[in-house]
C-alpha cells in the first residue's frame, strides 16, 4: 500500500435506515434476523443459501464468534458505507463455497456500474507473530485505514497478532477459519484520509497456519489482492485480476507457503498516484528495512504473474505506472519457486544492501524461475547495492531463466484477447513450453507437505482447469 487518495465521505454509522430489500437492509448489533451485517456482531450465526446478504460500515465479527456462510452466498457491500468486514482475533469466519457454488463478495452496485474501491474487503487478524508493535505493545499490527480516532474508538477490534490476544503466547498455528471457493470484488478503499491508508481485497493480520486459504480470486481490488502481515497462514490457488496496486504483497514477518497463484494485470489501470507503482510481488520485512525478528520469509512456488506488456504486447500503456514483477526490499528474504514472471518493465528488482546480502548468503532463494518481455530490464538492482546480485541470480544453482523470449515461452493466449474483459485470457503453457518442465522441487523449501510436486513452472499446467466454474473474469456485468 502506498497511495493516497482523495477525502471520502463520512464515517458509516453503525445502523443505517430502513432500504429496499434489493440493494440494502436494516442493520444494527448482531443483525441475527437481518439480511444486512453492520457493526458488532457478538454471536455465532449463519448466512443460509437462497439469501442476498449485505454490508454497512465496518462490520466486526468478535467475541470468539463465528460466522458460518453457506456455499452459494453473495454478499454485497452497500457503497458509500465504508463497508468492511473484520475477523477479529478468536473469531472465525467459516466461509467454505464449492466450485458449482462460490461464495461472492460484491459490491451492491448494478451490473455495469460496479468499479474500483466500492468497499472496504476482508480483514483476517490472528494471533500470530509479527515483528511491529502497536502503542507500545509488541507483536501487535494495527488495520491500515482507519484514522487515529477510529483506531482508538475500536481498540483491539482493530489489531492482529498475539500481544493481546486472549492466550497471551505467540501462535503461529491459530485458527481464523477459511475462506474456500470465494470471490472478492471491487474493494479496497481508505477508511480515513491519511495517505497509504487503504485496504486490499484481503488482509491478513497475525493469521495462523490453523486457518485455510484456498481457490480465492480477488478482482478489480482498489489496492492489493492479498497482504499478509505476519502470521504463518499457507495458501493454495490464488486469482488476482485486474488489481489496482501490487498483487501479492508481504509484510512484517510473513512466513507462510503459497503454492499456485495467478495474476492477470489491466495493461490500462495502475496505481498512477505519486509515488504511485504497481507491481507484481511487493515484500519487506518492515517499513524502515530492519532486520528485525520474525524476519518476512514466506515460500512462493508456481505462481503466474501476467505484467501489462505482455497482453495484446503492451498497446496502450499510456500514462499507467507498473514496475517490477518482483519487488524484494527493505530486508525481505522472500523465497520464489518454479513460477513465471512476464511483461513487466522489470521482471526482478533488489533493493537494498540487506536484501542483496541475504540472497548471496542463501538465506533468501529464488529458483526454477523464468522472467522475461521485460521492456527496461529482467534483472536490475538499486538502493546502494554494490554486490553481484545479478550474478546470483543468473548463476547456474539457481537455474532462473532470463533468456527465453516470451514468445518462445508459448503460453496459450496472451495476445488477440477481449480488450474490455480479458476474460479469454489463457496463460496455461502449450505444447512444447519449455514451462512444462522447468520446476524443481529438491530445496527442502519446497520439499514438503505444503507444496505439491508438479514438472511445471508456473500455476498451470497444460490442461489445468483449477481456474474454471467458481471465478468470474467478467464480474462488472455478472447478474448477482
Amino acid at each position: 500500500m502506498k497511495r493516497s487518495l482523495a477525502a471520502i465521505a463520512a464515517i458509516a454509522m453503525f445502523t443505517i435506515t430502513a432500504c429496499s430489500d434489493k440493494d440494502s437492509g436494516k442493520g444494527g448489533g448482531n443483525n441475527t434476523q437481518s439480511d444486512t451485517l453492520s457493526g458488532p456482531i457478538t454471536a455465532s450465526r449463519t448466512l443460509k443459501a437462497g439469501t442476498t446478504y449485505y454490508i454497512s460500515g465496518p462490520t466486526f465479527v468478535k467475541n470468539n464468534a463465528v460466522l458460518t456462510i453457506e456455499p452459494g452466498v453473495v454478499v454485497k457491500a452497500i457503497k458509500g458505507t465504508k463497508a468492511t468486514l473484520i475477523i477479529t482475533r478468536n473469531s472465525k469466519i467459516m466461509a467454505e463455497g464449492t466450485a458449482s457454488k462460490p461464495i461472492v463478495f460484491t459490491s451492491n452496485q448494478a451490473a455495469g456500474s460496479r468499479n474500483y474501491s466500492d468497499w472496504g474487503g476482508i480483514v483476517i487478524l490472528g494471533n500470530g507473530a509479527v515483528n511491529t508493535a502497536f502503542k507500545g505493545v509488541a507483536n501487535t499490527r494495527q488495520v491500515e485505514g482507519f484514522s487515529t480516532t477510529d483506531l482508538d474508538t475500536y481498540g483491539d477490534d482493530v489489531i492482529g497478532g498475539g500481544g493481546r490476544a486472549t492466550n497471551p503466547a505467540v501462535n503461529n498455528a491459530d485458527n481464523s477459519g477459511v475462506l474456500k471457493y470465494v470471490r472478492i470484488e471491487f474493494a479496497g478503499i481508505a477508511l480515513s484520509t491519511s495517505p497509504n491508508t487503504e485496504l486490499n481485497s484481503l488482509t491478513m493480520i497475525g493469521v495462523g497456519s490453523g486457518t485455510t486459504i484456498d481457490f480465492v480470486q480477488c478482482s478489480f481490488g482498489g489496492d492489493d489482492a492479498f497482504e499478509w502481515f505476519g502470521g504463518s497462514v499457507n495458501a493454495k490457488h490464488l486469482i488476482s485480476f485486474r488489481t489496482l496496486d501490487d498483487d501479492f504483497d508481504t509484510d512484517n514477518g510473513y512466513n507462510g507457503n503459497v503454492q499456485f497463484g495467478l495474476a492477470i494485470r489491466d495493461k490500462d489501470i495502475s496505481d498512477v498516484a505519486l509515488p504511485g507503482q504497481s507491481n507484481g510481488f511487493e515484500s519487506d520485512n518492515d517499513a524502515d528495512g530492519t532486520e528485525t525478528a520474525p524476519i518476512t520469509a514466506p515460500v512462493f512456488s508456481n505462481m503466474t504473474v501476467i505484467g501489462p506488456w505482455a497482453i495484446n504486447g503492451g498497446a496502450n500503456i499510456g500514462t499507467n505506472v507498473f514496475q517490477w514483477g518482483l519487488f524484494v526490499r527493505r530486508a525481505t528474504r522472500l523465497n520464489l519457486y518454479n513460477s513465471v514472471i512476464v511483461g513487466w518493465p522489470y521482471a526482478v528488482l533488489f533493493n537494498g544492501t540487506k536484501t542483496a546480502d541475504a540472497a548471496l548468503a542463501n538465506n533468501l532463494a529464488i529458483k526454477n524461475n523464468f522472467f522475461t518481455g521485460s521492456t527496461v530490464a529482467n534483472v536490475s538492482t538499486a538502493g546502494g547495492i554494490t554486490v553481484d546480485v545479478k550474478g546470483w541470480l543468473m548463476g547456474a544453482t539457481n537455474a532462473n531463466d532470463t533468456t527465453t523470449t516470451l514468445a518462445n515461452l508459448k503460453l496459450t493466449k496472451l495476445t488477440g484477447v477481449n480488450a474490455v474483459t480479458l476474460a479469454d485470457l489463457d496463460a496455461r503453457p502449450a505444447t512444447g513450453s519449455p514451462v512444462l518442465t522447468k520446476a524443481s522441487f529438491t530445496d527442502a523449501k519446497v520439499n514438503n507437505a505444503n507444496f505439491t510436486n508438479v514438472p511445471y513452472a508456473g500455476a498451470l499446467s497444460a490442461t489445468d482447469t483449477w481456474t474454471t466454474g467458481w471465478t468470474n473474469f467478467d464480474p462488472k456485468s455478472a447478474a448477482y
